[in-house]
């Protein structure tokens, strides 16, 4: 296998778990729901319009002209309207369960490397709780001193996003470039992504 630094025996263990995920009945009814959402030119529209006005809110923003209560107005509207659509909710649903899904993968696969051992489900569920993957391309473990990721720790030890967006995946509604959100960043809007 080229451009890989996994050795035979780790791509079929990979190959394996990547098998497992997609016979998952729980990934099989995500990916249904995502596809419905594809399939439905009133809910792709919905998304696109808050989509596109989060992304104007936001570079008026970085241009130093903060929204008028009007324009948030305008985008809790759209936003609204994302939220009460059924074929949304069970996209953003759906998106969610499968980015929750990765994301405890990846800790198994952080912790056992960082120990040398597979880890136990209470040292797993211990870590999400804690908040302790950062996106730093490894294990940090929430040690954000060590981290060369865009993360930083609150005063009480929790991560906070300095991205200025987030990435794939995240379900946050206010407009960053991939199109998968619904919960708006900053500008007093909460962020409904769950990673922080």
């Amino acid at each position: 296998m080229s451009n890989t630094s996994l050795t035979p025996e780790l791509v079929k263990l990979a190959t394996e778990l990547a098998n497992g995920f997609a016979q998952s009945q729980k990934v099989v009814s995500a990916k249904a729901r995502i596809g419905l959402f594809y399939q439905n030119p009133e809910a792709t529209d919905l998304f696109r319009k808050v989509n596109e006005y989060g992304e104007k809110l936001r570079n008026k923003h970085m241009e130093g002209m903060p929204p008028s209560d009007e324009e948030i107005s305008t985008f809790d509207e759209l936003r609204q309207n994302v939220i009460d659509n059924p074929v949304c909710k069970g996209f953003l649903e759906a998106r969610q369960e499968l980015d929750e899904m990765l994301s405890v993968v990846n800790q198994y696969l952080c912790i056992a490397i960082e120990k040398g051992s597979a880890p136990t489900d209470e040292e797993v569920a211990e870590a999400m709780t804690s908040q302790m993957s950062c996106s730093c391309g490894g294990g940090c473990s929430g040690n954000c001193d060590n981290c060369e990721s865009d993360c930083k720790k609150h005063e009480e030890g929790e991560h906070e996003c300095s991205c200025g967006g987030h990435g794939d995946g995240h379900e946050c509604c206010g407009g960053h470039g991939d199109g998968e959100c619904c919960g708006g960043h900053g500008d007093g809007h909460e962020c409904k992504c769950g990673k922080h």
